[in-house]
């Protein structure tokens, strides 16, 4: 059996659910004997790629599939014609695109991870979503995102399987979070003190004024809420959140924060960690690493995120888009009792350990290329 040469191809490493979910496959092809690219447009995460002894390709930042398609797969085939490269995996509708033509002018196999449900709105966006289907497998990261997969692309279903993304149970672990870990990102923060912390952690999705609205509805003096960003300068969207805010007059209860790396430590200092992608969103890391850290959960009910959740026993569930019933969801969490908490948090991270541990779902990635690489193109 041959060790597997990875090349994943995605828009950026520049932090999120994606770009961990790549540097974890990386590792596990590394870990295995085998070697990892991974092309991109680079970000924060390059440096921690290149310390699993990784490689990364610089890409362009575009925006367009169309001018992705014509211009890298001859670009990216050059560079990496004598990397026996052994299986292509692209992360989005457009890298999976691109993956696919790159995997066929070097000979080899390509891969479609579905993230998310088909959204395309426009006939390109739509176009590019079913291009996926032409790819030799494909994973689903979530059993909603295979339902959604297999309504859109029939043909597809004999190359099709559903492997959870799982998270590191030693990162995720709040025994290990040093006490002045939390202390310093509070202040980081600017979290005030004395205060019962709503964490969004989901940087994605227009649910966050949704959101913001069931905060105003609360209306609780003593509740703060924190809104995590992105890792580069503030987006239109952002922008909007911020008019939202001061529009609600919610200065002082809810803020939009920076991105942060050290989520284990961002994660202690909440009480409730609310995820927004709503019925778009595939699959919520975020909720599973809050659960690894007993903290209780609320998610969008009939999305991917919620499928993480176990209503009532690790968190809540809210109807998409309702700013009353999320505040409801919201509301339940703070006013756990002590001895209820605990109890949650002994419920959370029993049912991670064993859904959503790393080695199992590396196991399955790993099989995967593997039978890939040796079927060759």
């Amino acid at each position: 059996m041959s060790r597997p040469h990875l090349l994943q191809i995605v828009p950026s490493l520049a932090g999120g659910s994606l770009a961990r979910t790549t540097l974890d496959a990386a590792h596990a092809v590394i870990a295995a004997g085998g070697s990892a690219t991974v092309a991109s447009a680079g970000g924060l995460l390059v440096p921690e790629l290149l310390r699993l002894r990784g490689r990364h390709l610089d890409l362009p930042n575009s925006r367009h599939p169309l001018w992705a398609r014509l211009s890298l797969p001859a670009r990216l085939a050059v560079r990496l014609r004598d990397g026996d490269v052994t299986v292509v995996q692209g992360r989005t509708p457009a890298t999976v695109w691109v993956a696919r033509a790159v995997a066929r002018r070097l000979g080899v196999r390509s891969i479609a991870t579905l993230h998310r449900p088909f959204v395309g709105v426009s006939a390109t966006d739509r176009f590019v979503e079913h291009r996926q289907a032409r790819a030799d497998a494909l994973i689903a990261v979530s059993d909603p995102v295979a339902r959604d997969a297999l309504a859109q692309m029939p043909s597809a279903a004999d190359r099709l399987e559903t492997i959870e993304p799982g998270i590191n149970l030693d990162r995720f672990n709040p025994a290990a979070i040093r006490v002045d870990r939390v202390i310093r990102l509070a202040a980081d923060l600017r979290i005030p003190d004395g205060r019962l912390v709503v964490l969004c952690a989901t940087r994605e999705g227009r649910d966050r004024l949704t959101l913001i609205e069931a905060i105003k509805r609360l209306g609780r003096d003593d509740v703060f809420c924190l809104l995590l960003g992105s890792s580069g300068a503030p987006t239109a969207f952002e922008k909007a959140l911020e008019r939202a805010i001061l529009q609600a007059e919610l200065q002082g209860r809810v803020q939009l924060g920076p991105y942060v790396e050290d989520m284990p430590a961002a994660y202690m200092l909440a009480d409730v960690v609310v995820a927004t992608g709503g019925l778009q969103q595939g699959f919520s890391r975020a909720l599973i690493e809050a659960q690894a850290m007993g903290r209780p959960v609320v998610a969008a009910d009939g999305s991917g995120a919620a499928e993480a959740v176990r209503p009532g026993i690790t968190g809540w569930l809210a109807i998409q888009g309702d700013a009353a019933s999320l505040t409801q969801a919201i509301d339940n969490a703070l006013s756990l009792t002590a001895e209820r908490r605990g109890e949650l948090a002994h419920a959370a991270q029993a049912h991670v350990r064993g859904r959503y541990a790393l080695a199992p779902s590396n196991a399955r990635l790993l099989a995967l290329y593997e039978r890939l690489s040796d079927t060759g193109g």
